[in-house]
């Protein structure tokens, strides 16, 4: 069956090991990802009423190449009028599904590759699931989107494993963006069994068979497993708590998140009609998968989740979520420039520090080619050697690394001290003190030595590339190549073209970063570029109000229920307040007119004070008197917002007019590209959109600029 350029749904008869198997396949229109459009649902459905049940003992499905299903086509989400249109698709995708799981025979789910969103909701409503070794994508990544899935996910998967890993798998890795790989869906009661890729619909069709011969075993579901013990008193599993869920969530996002409240929500009501059958279970006795499921009937939640779907589509946090989505997704396409790009044989990095060290690291371990790190003196090599190791065995205790890549990655990395060494790399990239003089320094060593088609990068966060390179003889191959912290973990890399960068050095950049698993933006050649620019107008526009004399508890908490990863006097902590004075100075150097060096932090570096809070947020008694000192005299303070709204408000505004400055001066392209910078580089939070959805909702773009980023309607339901 096809339906246009939709997912085509086909069935062939198949019969292995004396089994008759119908065989449900999904294949995507060609150059498209396979995904659950409503003509495919509307395919599958029509594929599953056609089966002719008594002339088969079981069903399976599955899908095409690596991909058993993208999930739902988010096209239609973005611009739904009401809360009936949310709803509509919820009902719509449980018609289809529920038809699976009214099928009187055996059925079975062979993920072929990623599965997220629907098309694990789809595998879940099977009786048994196979998955390939490859698959590394498998989850419900609808909370991130700010949704809950939709479909019947969150009873299938409370069902099978528990509630308590059904919220781990729909709310905190949903979240964090991090899905299962087949290894862990099977681990954690997913899957019934691993199968290679090579013959992976064969291996499945047989192992299928030996089950229905009662040959192979599978083990119960953790319901069952749950039902069986209420007749043993004390070996209940323990109770998961919602609220642990929301403080791990908070921890990580502050604010409230309609999703994932809707998500408890609905785990909670499901456990608790669970709780109420589950006696009734235990003394039926045991009984095939098949037969529990049918027993079971409809999903318990299935009213509420269709309403709770359609009141979270039509609001701004989903609006600006699915936004955000479709702004990664264009700045990741736009990142895949080029093909294998130039060979490279060799890296230098030059300087020891921490950040050079991680840049060190991911060189090697992405590119496997020697990485050679120089610095000054013998003493810095070594400790930057021994930082190198140390960043491995961290990483191999915490499980990011295995120990055979930590050993071939040590061995790649190696240090020197002189910078003729470096006559055989391919890229160079520094990551030294940011200072103008002791950057064009390094550069004119290092164009002396290199060979002439090198590519140089320079890590710097703040400083003109231009400027760096005015003394070269060749500064069209002198990029920004712009990491951030922890460079392992946060995906985003700025590519800075100063006006001299040739396009090719532009074009190898953006090549390079896609080899290192890594977003490029391209941006123009402006201080602080974009994440460091509007990170540091906010720490200016906060650090003034609280100099002038705000109550500087109520300026850091202003923006928490707004989703910010960090206050500004926490992450000044994390930065380093000498770090953040200097960036500071550079940016009053480029816009005296709105940055500001303040005087407090002035003195909080002169006092060598780690920050202005401790470790659990509050100002220190030294940073109070620091603070104190900055003060002007009584009479000579300006009025200051007094409230935790017009903080906000305050601090809102000056975010906007940063942005706005940004978009018109051409530093980037599109405001999608903003938020797509802060998502990615410094932990925004999607049901924010980033930054720019939340300045249009806030007020903060009118206020600052007359008009809103966006058109009403494409990350928020309506302007306000």
């Amino acid at each position: 069956m096809h339906n246009g350029l939709s997912t085509q749904v086909d069935v062939t008869n198949r019969t292995v090991g004396g089994r008759r198997f119908a065989l449900v396949a999904f294949s995507p229109p060609p150059g498209a990802l396979l995904s659950w459009t409503w003509d495919a649902l509307t395919a599958l459905g029509e594929a599953v009423d056609s089966l002719d049940t008594g002339e088969v003992d079981a069903v399976a499905f599955t899908g095409e190449g690596a991909i058993f299903g993208a999930g739902a086509d988010l096209g239609p989400f973005r611009f739904a009028t009401s809360r009936a249109d949310g709803e509509r698709i919820a009902r719509e995708g449980y018609s289809v599904l529920d038809r699976i799981s009214r099928l009187d025979l055996p059925t079975f789910a062979f993920i072929n590759g990623t599965a997220l969103g629907g098309a694990l909701e789809l595998a879940l409503r099977a009786d048994y699931r196979t998955v390939a070794r490859s698959a590394r994508s498998i989850g419900l990544p609808e909370v991130r989107l700010g949704l809950v899935p939709g479909w019947g996910g969150l009873s299938s998967l409370s069902e099978l494993i528990g509630v308590a890993d059904a919220a781990d798998i729909a709310v905190t890795r949903s979240l964090s963006g991090r899905h299962l790989s087949a290894g862990e869906a099977l681990r954690r009661g997913l899957v019934d069994v691993v199968h290679g890729d090579e013959d992976f619909v064969a291996d499945s069709l047989a192992w299928a068979a030996e089950v229905l011969a009662g040959t192979r075993s599978v083990s119960p579901s953790a319901s069952a497993v749950a039902a069986a013990s209420v007749a043993r008193p004390g070996s209940r599993p323990a109770r998961w708590d919602p609220a642990d869920v929301r403080a791990a969530v908070a921890k990580r996002i502050p604010g409230d998140i309609p999703a994932v409240d809707a998500a408890l929500s609905l785990l909670m009501t499901w456990q608790a009609r669970a709780d109420a059958r589950a006696g009734t279970a235990a003394n039926a006795g045991p009984a095939s998968r098949t037969a529990a499921r049918l027993a079971r009937g409809g999903d318990p939640v299935e009213a509420e989740t269709i309403t709770a779907f359609g009141t979270l589509l039509y609001s701004d946090e989903c609006r600006a979520s699915i936004y955000a989505f479709y702004a990664l997704q264009a700045a990741r396409k736009r990142s895949r420039h080029g093909g294998a790009g130039q060979p490279v044989a060799a890296v230098g990095v030059v300087g020891g520090g921490r950040m050079a060290t991680q840049l060190a690291l991911v060189f090697a371990e992405r590119l496997d080619v020697p990485v050679l790190i120089t610095d000054l003196t013998p003493d810095r090599v070594s400790q930057a050697i021994d930082c190198v190791a140390d960043q491995l065995e961290r990483a191999v205790v915490r499980g990011t690394m295995t120990a055979d890549t930590s050993a071939r990655v040590s061995a790649l990395v190696s240090g020197t001290t002189d910078v003729a060494d470096l006559s055989g790399c391919d890229i160079v990239i520094e990551a030294v003190f940011e200072d103008l003089t002791v950057k064009r320094e390094v550069w004119a060593s290092v164009e002396a030595v290199v060979k002439p088609g090198a590519l140089l990068l320079t890590n710097t966060s703040s400083l003109s590339i231009a400027d760096q390179g005015a003394h070269l003889l060749h500064p069209e191959r002198l990029v920004g190549f712009h990491f951030f912290n922890p460079v392992a973990v946060l995906p985003l890399v700025e590519i800075v073209r100063a006006p001299g960068t040739s396009p090719e050095t532009v074009e190898a950049a953006f090549t390079l970063a896609g080899r290192l698993g890594k977003t490029a933006v391209l941006v123009a050649d402006s201080s602080g570029f974009v994440v460091n620019r509007l990170i540091t107008r906010w720490f200016s526009d906060a650090l003034a109000l609280i100099d002038a004399g705000a109550d500087a508890q109520l300026v850091d908490t202003a923006l928490v229920g707004d989703g910010f990863p960090m206050t500004p006097l926490t992450l000044i902590r994390h930065i380093g307040p000498a770090v953040q004075l200097h960036i500071l100075d550079t940016m009053e150097r480029g816009f005296a007119d709105r940055f500001t060096v303040s005087p407090s932090l002035r003195r909080i570096v002169q006092l060598s004070l780690p920050s202005y809070v401790d470790t659990d947020g509050r100002l220190t008694a030294a940073a109070a008197a620091a603070v104190a000192e900055a003060l002007p005299p009584v009479g000579a303070r300006p009025a200051v917002p007094e409230t935790q709204a017009t903080v906000r408000r305050h601090l809102l505004h000056g975010l906007a007019d940063e942005a706005g400055r940004m978009l018109a001066e051409g530093t980037v392209r599109t405001a999608a590209d903003i938020d797509a910078c802060m998502i990615l580089g410094a932990n925004y939070p999607h049901h924010t959109g980033g930054l720019t959805p939340l300045l249009d909702r806030s007020g903060a773009s009118m206020s600052a600029h007359g008009t809103l980023f966006h058109p009403a309607g494409v990350a928020t339901v309506a302007a306000r």
